[in-house]
This record gives C-alpha cells, structure tokens and sequence, in this order.
C-alpha cells in the first residue's frame, strides 16, 4: 500500500511540474481589446515607492499612496479646502516612528483608519494637492509646501 501511495504522490508531483513549465513559458497576455482603456491623467500611475524622500513633488508624477490610487478609472473631485480642514479638525492622530526614523501619523476619524501623513506636520498647516473620487470614498492628498505628505480618505 506504502509502495502505491509513493508511485501516486511522485507521478502527482511530475504531474505538476510538466504543467507548471508549460504555464511559465505561455508568455505575458497581450491588450484586451475589448476593454475601453480612458486616457485619465492618473490612468496609468506607477507607485513611486521612497522616491523622492518619500514625498512626491508636485507635478513630479503621479501620486500614490494606497487605498486605490492606481486604478484606471479614477475621476478627479474639486473640493472645498475649508471643508476638508472641517474634517481634519475631527481627526485623531497616532504618531510613531517607524525604524528608519521618519514620523508617520496614521490618521482616524469615528475609529477607523482613514489616512495618513509622513513627516511631522501639524494637520492645518497641510494643503489640498489633488482629491479623487474612489469607491471608498473621496481620497483627498495633502501637501506641505508642493510636495505631497499624505492622504485622508473622506467617506
């Protein structure tokens, strides 16, 4: 029985191989034609990573930071900067810093996280850099001086 539950495993596992290689080697898929791609400014953004100090200059690219950003269906909002200081202005914030010694302030509003900011900034000191309307909710960046610190995501 030992003997028949080793021949079935070893072909299972030659099995999986054969197949494994032949689905590695089939290539990248090509465009789908079907599907309607829009030109939208944020289209076809690329994260950006700890570029830039961490912080994106204003018209350096595109911003990202999570929650959605990259998709290509995004539309961008206008939207008050009186009202999202309102909203700053409920906000919680928990501050630490994380090992590389960058302050990072998660931002929390009726208990759930809804954003961030990486540096040390006081909340109403932050600018309105661009906002975009997400299936979450409307995802409002925040800068410092043209350079991008964060985000808040406003439901």
């Amino acid at each position: 029985m030992k003997k028949w539950l080793g021949i079935g495993l070893m072909v299972l596992g030659l099995f999986g191989l054969v197949f494994g290689a032949v689905a590695a080697y089939q290539g990248v898929p090509g465009p789908n034609p079907e599907v309607e791609r829009s030109t939208t400014p944020m289209a076809y953004a690329k994260g950006y990573g700890h570029a830039n100090g961490g912080m994106m200059v204003a018209g350096g690219g595109a911003p990202y930071m999570g929650l959605g950003v990259r998709s290509t269906n995004l539309t961008e909002v206008s939207i008050d900067p009186a009202e999202v200081q309102n909203y700053l202005s409920q906000i919680s914030v928990e501050e630490f810093t994380n090992p590389r010694g960058v302050t990072v302030q998660k931002l929390v509003y009726d208990g759930d996280y809804v954003g961030k900011v990486v540096g040390d900034y006081d909340l109403s000191e932050l600018d309105v850099y661009a906002a975009y309307e997400t299936l979450n909710g409307v995802k409002v960046f925040l800068a410092y001086e043209g350079n991008i610190v964060g985000f808040v995501l406003m439901k």
